[in-house]
């Protein structure tokens, strides 16, 4: 089940619109799962995933990790907003089951360096092993795997990147970045399943995208 379209567009600040120093992301849309939303990287949003976190674990008995919780995620948006990210997207509401997944999508711009094309990008990417989104050529798509410190535990992190041409130029690209979070220390590596069918609907959910056509 999911959500209707939700049509997506940067906006720009006072200042930027009057001297036309910079461009906003292209307007787009995008599907997303039930009982997901959008969120920006800005200080509100982070606030507002707090406080959805918060209430969470409260529910959970757990009241304890909230001081945990603020600093990782004042971390998180810290980073997220060093990343020029666009767009953010996680689910903040469970399904039937009580299950919310680990998982996470951002959308961020990218910039081809020293003012060219991003065609060397694209071209690096596909020689290390980046390919289409399952055939769909507006994408080029790649995973990687790292692990990460979350306060005193350290969890696995599998990624699906994928990058798109602004429509108006190729000097920007955007990207949408999935994260899937993982235990480490299970030898039978149970969740790996778990994983590839989480990154199987980020890729459905990405395959939703198109950009909107100019007014």
């Amino acid at each position: 089940m999911t959500d209707p379209i939700h049509d997506r567009k940067a906006g720009m600040n006072l200042r930027d619109e009057l001297l036309g120093t910079a461009r906003p992301v292209p307007e787009y849309s995008l599907v997303l799962p039930s009982g997901w939303a959008e969120y920006d990287a800005t200080a509100e949003s982070e606030r507002e995933l707090v406080r959805l976190a918060s209430t969470r674990l409260r529910q959970q008995h757990r009241p304890d990790l909230d001081a945990q919780l603020r600093a990782l995620t004042g971390r998180a948006f810290a980073g997220l907003r060093s990343a020029n990210t666009h767009r953010i997207y996680l689910q903040t509401e469970a399904w039937a089951d009580e299950l919310v997944l680990p998982l996470s999508i951002t959308a961020a711009v990218r910039t081809a360096p020293g003012g060219g094309t991003l065609d060397g990008v694209v071209a690096e990417l596909i020689r290390d092993g980046a390919t289409s989104l399952h055939g769909d050529k507006r994408f080029v798509r790649w995973e990687r795997d790292t692990t990460v410190a979350v306060g005193t535990t350290t969890v696995g992190q599998r990624t699906a990147a994928y990058l798109t041409p602004f429509p108006d130029r190729r000097t920007k690209a955007l990207q949408f970045t999935a994260v899937a979070v993982h235990p480490v220390d299970d030898p039978t590596e149970a969740w790996r399943p778990v994983v590839e069918r989480m990154l199987e609907l980020t890729d459905a959910v990405v395959s939703t995208f198109a950009w909107r056509a100019a007014a």
